[in-house]
């Protein structure tokens, strides 16, 4: 690899630098056999500028895809020398710019498709970067005092186990100077400051000999001046578009006494100390605290901003695990009565069974579960490895709710079903109680639903990123969409779907993180192709794709 011309002959990899430049040099030590061709171009920047040490990645279309990397030099040039004929794709990317892949305008529109014929060199590939979006602004107490070390955050709308919500997006701190700067993809964001982890000192003029000094903190505002994410400003940002001002005023406010017992369970007598999460319900104070309560007494305190909270303390005892979770609402005054009463864990069994072609072949090796409901946990990972015949056995899972993973999935299968007792728990959340006993049964499919079709414009084939969208009660199950890239002839197939009615969507540009906001499809039912999808081969769908850009409604991001 000459690092300096920005050239590297090809060799195609995914796997560390390290381990890249070693399979460059092996290349360079060979001759090139003469069908072999090259890539080549120049990265600029949006005023034209050659863009120094950009890195530029060129992949097959093979599944798995496979990537060789180079860099530019100080002229913005790369070149792939000895590579074979195929069809490729080519990407460019630096740090403070948004991404590029040749043939799209936006990183949300599929990339283009390279086809090389043998000993052909093309060198006519030029990327313009666009430089990253970015809101900046000052954070200030209530003096006008710049606040360092205080946490911004840009959230972005979205959804959550069939809520609205804000999703955490990139974050930074204040430096000395109260100043931030967050450097962003084009899209909607919320900015909230978060200051929690410092106590704020404040002057009394007066105190009582005797009174413990007050403590104040400044918690958490969204811009403009909220502590509620609903009353948030949604900042627009475009490519290279800078949002400065948006500034914080944070007003100290008093802390409030929390005081509370933990209730140990029956026939236990003692324990050497229970952990205890607080998480703060409203999203604007989203902070998470730990706090314990030990013997004789267990009682736990803390001094905390008044708002709601969610306290969930955990204790493994003799290899059990216990969890107690309780909600309050600390006012302006004390909370001293709250008791946590710490639950047992209980075992969760079932069968994992395959069904459908050559079901034998495949097995499911482990089941494991992760928290749902957003408390915290720190004990044993609740994971299992599943027999021989199917079964398996979770212990100690505490109360609460709690997602399923199991797997491997088998190749162009599906997840068919989940059960507790007679609860669906694929697209329900399931929740865990001391008292539960029912069976988890799991069963997947060797054969997934099979769908493939056309993407056309006007009465031409049209690249566009196809969207399966499920039927609007299951727009919440996230594991039912499906995503897939039409080709340069417009046609796509998606080969793991499970059965059931779906929308299928062809759009020019398209994220994959607007199926987390429940609003997204909306402005384009009308131009979805209902499917009823069902095991194995269907029906080929012809699509038409749609610009978003010229939709009345808001384009997915």
């Amino acid at each position: 690899m000459n690092r300096g011309g920005g050239k590297v002959h090809f060799a195609l990899f995914r796997v560390s630098v390290g381990l890249f430049c070693a399979c460059v040099m092996g290349a360079l030590a060979q001759a090139p056999p003469p069908e072999f061709g090259g890539i080549a171009g120049v990265v600029l920047d949006s005023d034209n500028a050659p863009v120094r040490r950009a890195i530029v990645t060129v992949s097959t279309l093979e599944t798995p895809p496979q990537d060789a990397v180079a860099w530019t030099d100080a002229n913005g040039r790369f070149s792939f020398s000895d590579v074979p004929a195929g069809r490729y794709q080519l990407r460019a990317s630096k740090s403070g710019y948004q991404p590029a892949a040749y043939g799209a305008s936006t990183p949300r529109v599929p990339p283009g498709i390279i086809k090389l014929a043998a000993g052909e060199f093309r060198s006519e590939f030029a990327f313009h970067l666009q430089e990253m979006g970015s809101i900046s602004g000052m954070v200030i107490d209530e003096d006008g005092d710049p606040l360092g070390g205080v946490q911004v955050m840009a959230m972005t709308p979205g959804f959550r186990r069939q809520k609205r919500t804000l999703l955490p997006g990139p974050g930074t701190a204040t430096d000395a100077s109260g100043r931030y700067r967050l450097g962003l993809q084009p899209g909607r964001y919320v900015v909230v400051v978060t200051h929690y982890y410092d106590s704020v000192l404040r002057i009394n003029p007066e105190v009582n000999a005797g009174d413990p000094q007050q403590q104040y903190s400044y918690g958490s505002q969204f811009y403009r001046g909220t502590n509620q994410a609903d009353s948030a400003t949604m900042l627009n940002v475009q490519a290279g578009q800078e949002i400065s001002s948006i500034d914080f005023r944070l007003a100290a406010r008093p802390n409030v006494p929390l005081r509370g017992k933990i209730v140990l369970p029956v026939g236990v007598k003692s324990v050497t100390n229970v952990a205890i999460a607080v998480i703060k319900e409203n999203l604007a104070d989203r902070a998470d605290f730990d706090m314990s309560a030990g013997p004789p007494d267990y009682v736990f305190q803390n001094l905390l901003p008044s708002g709601s909270y969610r306290l969930a303390a955990h204790v493994t005892i003799d290899g059990r695990n216990y969890r107690g979770v309780q909600n309050i609402d600390l006012g302006p005054q004390a909370l001293a009565d709250v008791t946590i009463a710490l639950e047992p864990g209980v075992d969760v069994s079932g069968r994992v069974s395959v069904e459908g072609p050559d079901a034998q072949k495949h097995a499911a090796s482990f089941v494991s579960l992760a928290p749902g409901d957003g408390n915290g946990y720190e004990g044993v990972p609740l994971r299992a490895s599943v027999n021989k015949d199917g079964s398996f056995k979770i212990h100690e899972v505490p109360p609460g709710i709690w997602d399923i993973n199991v797997g491997p999935t088998p190749t162009n299968g599906y997840l068919k079903s989940m059960h507790l007792g007679d609860q669906d728990v694929l697209t329900k959340d399931m929740t865990i109680h001391p008292s539960t006993t029912e069976p988890l049964n799991i069963v997947m499919s060797t054969r997934a639903a099979l769908i493939e079709g056309d993407v056309i414009e006007g009465d031409q084939p049209a690249r566009a990123r196809v969207l399966l969208a499920p039927e609007e009660k299951f727009r919440h199950v996230f594991s039912f969409y499906r995503l897939a890239v039409a080709d340069d002839q417009g046609h796509f197939e998606i080969k793991d779907a499970a059965p059931g009615r779906y929308q299928l969507f062809a759009f020019d540009e398209f994220e994959e993180r607007s199926i987390q906001d429940p609003d997204f499809l909306k402005p384009f039912e009308s131009a979805g192709v209902s499917v009823d999808l069902r095991e194995g081969s269907n029906n080929p769908q012809k699509l038409s794709r749609i610009r978003t850009g010229s939709q009345p409604g808001r384009v997915p991001q």
